[in-house]
């Protein structure tokens, strides 16, 4: 018998040292038959506690980009399975709190406050003198390592010749929606800085383009000054990020696990929240979301250490490029194509690209993207390079990111881009718009695709209600009635006894007679909607519901089996 307070990645744990392939992984999610309960008291966990086994031998690694571009283009690695269900969900179908991904939206309520500060504790780099450290040598934006006059450490980077405010509230605008989905992020500021601030500290160290690491220079900075943007006063306007907690680890991969951490025992492409930034990426246009854009941290915590997985770098999102506008093909095609190359040779290079006719917005402020928000299709969102977690994308990973996304609602998304401190009202005005017609998109596409019954509840006197995310949305019409197929449900060997169907709408299905009463009983109800409808609708969700002193409870949902074939991104 499990101890009622173990955790998910407990479960996991056990599961995986006694399974015998990748599907069983996972007991818990995937619904396979074990000799244990199929439910614990415990049931459904919200917090997997991936910090239990002390990770302080995790050594730094370096993963270079070229090898992993050329791993993305022409290798898949992870496991040849394309249709397997993620594997790091508790098991009402969601994504538990971890060290990868805290549930906010959905989970709790943000104001457009909470939003527009987002993870930041501070407010910026404190102003008077800055002690630079280290020039920048990573990424495509320049800049330098700095420590404030309270002795806190920032990277700072500066917008692109003739683009003020570009990547600077790129950047600042997708990490607080990327905190609010449920990511780890760092501290990001606009703030501003004259030349006279700063000072080359003792063994600063830079990395010229093409030459090799030396001092860092005074003239360093004069040059970096002569081409960033500036106000008429002489300040330039920057975006600061406050270094992460914990001693940096290098990045980490979309597939496999690091084999130095305990802890990390889920496959990668086979975690949810990976295969979910598929969808948030399409929508916030970061065709950079890549390995070298991440970064796991160790972190020391009372007697042990474990691993803290981050996003960052969101400088080519929204309509920048970094260091210009974005492509005129980014986001509608990978940068190394085998298919279309040939496609383009066999047309003698007069194939014209869709995407080349589709209306661009183009400012200094925001750079180039796409204008029409309400025709974009988020299916055919490409970015750079793709990756074995986005290859494994499936439908009920796609609908669990559309959720996400939708909670976001307009009053959300002003919040975010308010943080970007945009002085360009028409600039700030189209973001909000763009945003909010591709979060539209997002919703149209992948909600209504598989059954989406939501929030299932079964009172004491054995009425059933639940929503439909799709209707809930505005993206499809209610069905004209749902069916319900009730069963008794053994915990201990998974076997089902039939009890009856029942009919209604989302607002009350009452059970027919026959529904167990006894605490500790089980009930498995298949919810669809009627047919007639002639969609996936029809397929039967399961909700698994247990008997309590005070009712019954949500302890299972089984939005889509292991084998139902779903579409993979491509």
């Amino acid at each position: 018998m499990r101890n009622p307070k173990a955790t998910l990645h407990a479960a996991l744990r056990v599961t995986a040292a006694a399974a015998v392939g990748a599907a069983l992984v996972l007991h818990m999610a995937s619904g396979v038959r074990t000799a244990s309960p199929r439910f614990y008291d415990d049931d459904p966990i919200w917090v997997d506690d991936d910090r239990a086994e002390d990770a302080s031998g995790v050594q730094p690694w370096i993963l270079a980009d070229e090898y992993l571009a050329y791993e993305s283009t022409l290798k898949d690695p992870g496991e040849e399975t394309r249709d397997v269900r993620a594997q790091n969900l508790n098991t009402i179908d969601e994504v538990p709190d971890s060290s990868w991904f805290t549930n906010r939206i959905g989970r709790e309520t943000l104001t457009p406050a909470d939003v527009t500060r987002g993870v930041c504790e501070t407010e910026g780099p404190l102003p008077g003198n800055w002690v630079v450290s280290e020039g920048k040598v990573e990424g495509d934006q320049l800049g330098f390592t700095i420590t404030d006059t309270a002795g806190i450490r920032w990277f700072v980077k500066f917008d692109p010749p003739g683009y003020p405010e570009m990547a600077t509230g790129a950047e600042v605008v997708v990490s607080r929606l990327l905190w609010a989905l449920g990511y780890n992020v760092p501290e990001y500021h606009v703030a501003y800085v004259k030349r006279e601030q700063l000072t080359v500290g003792e063994g600063a160290l830079v990395q010229p383009p093409g030459a090799y690491t030396r001092q860092m220079r005074e003239k360093d900075l004069d040059l970096l000054f002569k081409y960033a943007p500036r106000l008429p006063d002489g300040r330039a306007r920057v975006v600061a990020s406050r270094a992460l907690v914990g001693a940096p680890l290098g990045p980490f991969r979309f597939s496999g696990t690091r084999p130095d951490d305990p802890n990390d025992i889920v496959p990668h492409e086979h975690r949810r929240e990976l295969r979910g930034l598929l969808v948030f990426s399409a929508w916030l246009n970061h065709v950079k979301a890549q390995a070298s854009n991440t970064l796991d941290t160790l972190v020391r915590d009372a007697d042990r250490a474990y691993v803290r997985h981050n996003l960052l770098d969101f400088g080519s999102t929204l309509g920048s490029g970094g260091v210009r506008p974005q492509d005129y093909g980014a986001g509608h095609e990978y940068l190394v194509d085998p298919k279309r190359s040939l496609k383009r040779l066999a047309a003698l290079g007069f194939a014209i690209d869709d995407w080349r006719t589709v209306p661009l917005h183009e400012t200094e402020s925001v750079g180039r993207l796409p204008r029409d928000g309400d025709a974009w299709d988020p299916g055919q969102w490409k970015p750079q390079y793709s990756n074995a977690a986005f290859r494994r994308v499936r439908a009920d990973d796609r609908f669990w990111a559309a959720r996400k996304v939708m909670g976001m609602t307009d009053e959300l998304i002003k919040g975010a881009v308010k943080a970007g401190q945009y002085t360009d009202a028409d600039a700030e005005a189209f973001l909000v718009t763009t945003l909010t017609a591709r979060r539209d998109a997002i919703g149209r596409a992948y909600l209504p695709a598989i059954n989406p019954v939501v929030d299932p509840a079964l009172d004491s006197s054995g009425t059933l209600t639940f929503r439909n995310a799709a209707v809930d949305a505005g993206v499809a019409p209610p069905p004209a009635r749902y069916r319900a197929q009730w069963a008794r449900f053994d915990n201990a060997t998974g076997e089902t006894q039939a009890i009856g169907e029942s009919s209604g709408p989302a607002t009350g299905i009452m059970a027919p007679a026959g529904l167990p009463a006894g605490e500790g009983t089980y009930v498995r109800v298949g919810i669809a909607a009627a047919p007639g409808t002639g969609t996936a609708w029809e397929t039967p969700l399961h909700a698994y519901f247990r008997r309590t002193a005070t009712g019954w409870m949500l302890v299972g949902l089984e939005r889509l089996p292991e084998t139902t074939l779903a579409s993979s991104a491509k």
